[in-house]
């Protein structure tokens, strides 16, 4: 018991581990008590959220070789090293601002669904944890298993069609990920005799077997990321869960996809061959384009950013592929500056997006609308929580002095290294990708202002916009919170990247990148502060002021306010842009790449996956796989 409260990673786990499972098993055993059941879920989440941030810190800052450690008190072992405490650090300072939201979301609900939705976040939680430290495969596909399972139901106890059509498209697709995994493993023991991570980096793998393996193993975790067109669990699953299992779902289970390929790419199975890196980055760049393309038609505002998250998988894939890629053509520095950014927009997309999530959901249950064509003027009801989504959606865009900036800046540099590489095809793959990069960016600038435009600004379009109050104060801190991280990982980028840079060297074995000196950011072939950045852009504001000022005399008197001029016709509601007009030049312009769903997935297809009987089935095979995995996971 003494081991268990010791300030050490492992104990730090374990303590955090049990924290989640009893503190969600109390909120749902009082859940009658809506304020003792919200309590004890919201806050044991918080609890253990900030244990697993000290383990983290503490597991990055040594950045030792991989630690082999049994957790205590738990038949637990796990597996220490930069790349999981990365991870770890990314899905806890998640899970803390939604534990925060939820203590408050947990309140005001119904006892039902509150047991039952602090239980299985909790759950998901802690089994993330776990399978992010797994030590072996056997232990990270129970834990997977457990976290998809907890998400199924997250999905459906919702109890409408659109709910039950997401999770049984969630039941399929995990499973089939599974399956994917266990063929992998599979292969991989078939050669080396065991399943423990250890073995598996110091076996030599024939050829064949190793990309065999691999591309089941990128089958299975691109099922858990998203990666399009192994996507279509995520958009309405993050749509019909409560706001903040969404964020959950997008900062956490999607990112344990992402390092599982970069285990497997770049880790157990020793230096990938060329084509591996080239189908990463094929991929990726499909991911994020088509994601954000999708992402502009959406009205359903969580519909719309799952799509952008799809997104930021692609962005962050980016970075894996360039960093396997520069594994394959021997170029260590390409292969670092990669993986740095690829990691630091793993742990910045977890920031901004939890933000807008939990700004989502505080909008929903405030004003019970998810259709943006339904808001409008919610700025002026809703200050704070409008300011915390403006500022998530401009990092989102890449906007500095954002986050999303800092490390979207690092891929640029890696894609313009990989431009001058000698082989050809990297030669021609690096413009054509920084590309398609720059115009992912473009359309996430549009989302930007017609998310913010269509639901803050203009007038309110449907009575419950106009009767909009403010969240309560946990769920507009949880948001405003994560939006001032996004601005001081953004502002302080250069003293913070030598640290993510660390971990990438801990990967690849090699030294580590001199990327932040006298704090400004360099690469090759540029540099920037975004201290100086962040200077310039608050004082760029401030220019029009003064020259007008200095400019105006006695000719420029002070403007009176009205009504905006509407052709001389009385100003209404009806007249303010939409979200469809806003975005019809794209649909008519990208007509053929929106009517690609419709091939992919035929109507007929669909009609026949969404049959009655199917999802009731997997609905009871889910009950009693998730039972059986419980009794295994605690055997």
């Amino acid at each position: 018991m003494t081991a268990l409260f010791a300030l050490e990673p492992a104990s730090l786990l374990a303590l955090a581990l049990l924290i989640w499972l009893v503190s969600g098993v109390a909120g749902w055993v009082f859940s009658a008590i809506a304020r003792l059941s919200s309590l004890l879920s919201g806050l044991g989440g918080m609890l253990a959220s900030a244990a697993v941030i000290v383990a983290a810190f503490e597991t990055v800052h040594r950045g030792t070789a991989v630690q082999t450690v049994a957790l205590p008190a738990l038949p637990f072992t796990a597996e220490l090293s930069p790349l999981n405490g990365l991870l770890l650090l990314a899905m806890s300072v998640t899970a803390l601002f939604c534990s925060l939201y939820a203590w408050a979301w947990l309140a005001g609900t119904t006892s039902r669904k509150r047991g039952r939705t602090g239980l299985l976040c909790n759950f998901l939680t802690a089994a993330l944890t776990a399978a992010a430290v797994a030590n072996n495969a056997i232990e990270l596909l129970v834990m997977m298993e457990l976290a998809a399972l907890c998400a199924y139901f997250l999905i459906v106890q919702t109890d409408d069609v659109k709910s039950r059509r997401a999770g049984l498209n969630q039941f399929l697709s995990g499973r089939l990920g599974t399956v994917c995994l266990m063929l992998a493993f599979t292969v991989l023991h078939h050669v080396s005799g065991s399943l423990d991570f250890d073995v598996l980096r110091h076996t030599a793998f024939p050829a064949g077997a190793k990309s065999l393996a691999f591309l089941l193993a990128l089958a299975g975790f691109g099922l858990y990321a998203g990666i399009i067109p192994l996507h279509a669990w995520v958009p309405q699953s993050h749509s019909s869960a409560p706001a903040h299992a969404a964020a959950l779902f997008s900062s956490v289970l999607m990112k344990i996809g992402i390092i599982g390929i970069v285990k497997v790419g770049l880790d157990l199975l020793g230096a990938p061959p060329l084509w591996w890196g080239l189908l990463v980055l094929l991929l990726a760049i499909l991911t994020a384009f088509i994601g954000g393309l999708y992402a502009l038609m959406e009205h359903d505002i969580r519909r719309l950013l799952a799509y952008h998250t799809l997104e930021n998988v692609g962005i962050i894939l980016l970075g894996v592929g360039g960093a396997m890629t520069g594994v394959a053509l021997n170029m260590p520095e390409l292969a670092a500056l990669a993986l740095l950014a690829g990691l630091f927009h793993l742990f910045n997309h977890g920031l901004f997006k939890t933000a807008l999530f939990l700004g989502a959901g505080e909008i929903e249950m405030q004003t019970g609308i998810k259709d943006m064509e339904k808001l409008g003027g919610i700025a002026r009801l809703m200050p704070w929580t409008a300011v915390a989504m403006l500022v998530a959606l401009m990092s989102m865009a890449a906007l500095p002095p954002l986050n999303g900036f800092a490390s979207e800046w690092l891929l640029y540099q890696s894609l313009f290294q990989l431009s001058a590489a000698p082989l050809f095809i990297a030669r021609l793959l690096g413009p054509l990708l920084a590309v398609g990069l720059a115009l992912t960016g473009a359309l996430a600038l549009m989302c930007v202002a017609k998310v913010f435009g269509v639901t803050f600004l203009g007038a309110p379009r449907s009575k419950a916009a106009e009767d909009a109050t403010p969240a309560p104060l946990a769920m507009t801190l949880s948001s405003v919170l994560l939006a001032l991280l996004c601005v001081i990982f953004g502002v302080a980028s250069p003293w913070i990247i030598p640290h993510f840079a660390a971990v990438a060297a801990s990967v690849l074995n090699t030294p580590v990148l001199q990327t932040a000196q006298h704090g400004a950011v360099f690469s090759p072939t540029s540099a920037v502060s975004a201290p100086m950045v962040a200077l310039l852009l608050l004082g760029m504001p401030l220019l029009p002021w003064i020259i007008a000022a200095v400019l105006r005399g006695a000719r420029m008197p002070n403007r009176l306010r009205g009504e905006a001029w509407a052709c001389g016709y009385g100003h209404s509601a009806e007249m303010v842009v939409t979200a469809t007009g806003f975005t019809q030049p794209l649909r008519v312009m990208f007509g053929p790449l929106y009517r690609l769903r419709q091939y992919v997935m035929p109507a007929k297809l669909v009609s026949t996956l969404h049959q009655g009987w199917l999802g009731a089935f997997c609905r009871r095979l889910a009950f009693i796989e998730l039972a059986v995995l419980l009794v295994v996971a605690f055997a």
